[in-house]
Order: C-alpha cells, then structure tokens, then sequence
C-alpha cells in the first residue's frame, strides 16, 4: 500500500534550522509526555509506544527523515531516562518509534511482495530482540506469563498473533500517514 508520501511531495520548500530543532524539541516532550503515562495507564503499555512512535511522522513530513531520525534517538536517549515504564520503553527503542520512519523508505520498494517480506523481516527482527532484552533486563518477570496452557505452542502463537497484529499496524500507519497529509496538514495546519 502506497502512502504517497515522498519527502520532496510532503515539503517542497526546505525548512529552516530553526523550525526543525523547535519541532523536534515539542515532539519528543510530547514522545515522553506520552511515554510517562504508559506508567499511569498499564493496560495501555504497547498502545502508548505506537501513538509516540507515529509523532514522528509529523516530523518526517514538515522537517525531513535525517530530523526524524534525530528526534527518535534524542527520544531513545531521553526515554530510559525519564520515563519509569521500561516494557513500553523498550517497545518504543526496538520497534514502535523508528519504524515510521523506516515505513516511508520501505514503502519505496515497488515489488509488494518483497515490500511485505521486508516489513516483516524488520518487525520479527524487533520482537526477536525485545524477547531477548526483555529476559536480559526484567529476570524476574516471565514474558510468557498466563501463556501456560498453550504448552509448546505459545511463543508460535504469540508470535503469530504479533504478525497479525502487525500487518494491521502497517496499514492503519498508511491511512493515518494519509490522512495527516491529505486533511490535517491542509485543514488544520493550513499548509499545502
């Protein structure tokens, strides 16, 4: 699914520094505004990751994918630090806050197949890592807590459900990258 969006078609006329640092600055305190209130909202732990992780489209749109990606590290640095919430921290890092950025890239492969195939290389890559950090940092939480009853099937069906999961994700980030463009950017922004 193409989102339309290029770098070039999202802002014609480059930014200045000045806006892009400002812009940068605001999204990651609200990354982190968000981030914390993983800590206040347990039950919203992976859904908090991805509404921060999709602020970065804002900022990949108005200021460019090398100020997105400054950003997401300024939130990756920032975000063990001050956030108290580390499952959805370590979401964030590992997955949910670079893939935006990494969407609009892989979107540039026109081959849908392998476009899909690569999206869930990445995203298996991710939860691959965030199941060994997730061991390696949290030894006395099980992440496979309440998955005994499906014996030697639940890390296969955790993982597929997580694909399933995933490949809704990668289409509502479309329609949401869309819908920014199409109508809040010009609508609300009021910027062509």
């Amino acid at each position: 699914m193409s989102t339309g969006i290029t770098e070039r078609a999202a802002r014609p006329d480059k930014p200045r520094s000045a806006f892009c640092v400002a812009l940068g600055g605001t999204i990651t305190s609200l990354v982190l505004l968000l981030m914390f209130m993983a800590t206040a909202f347990p039950a919203l732990d992976y859904a908090i990751p991805t509404y921060a992780g999709f602020l970065m489209v804002v900022v990949i749109v108005e200021a460019g994918s090398g100020w997105a990606l400054v950003t997401y590290c300024a939130c990756a640095l920032l975000c063990p630090l001050l956030t108290p919430d580390y499952e959805a921290t370590l979401l964030f890092i590992l997955f949910m806050g670079y893939y935006p950025i990494l969407y609009v890239f892989l979107n540039r492969i026109k081959n849908s197949v392998l476009r899909m195939t690569v999206k869930l290389i990445v995203f298996n890559a991710a939860v691959l890592a965030y199941a060994a950090v997730f061991k390696f940092v949290f030894t006395s939480v099980d992440l496979m807590e309440g998955m005994e009853s499906f014996g030697k099937w639940a890390e296969p069906a955790l993982l597929g459900l997580a694909n399933i999961f995933f490949i809704f994700y990668d289409q509502v980030l479309g329609m949401l990258i869309k819908k920014y463009i199409g109508w809040f950017r010009k609508k609300v922004l009021k910027r062509k």
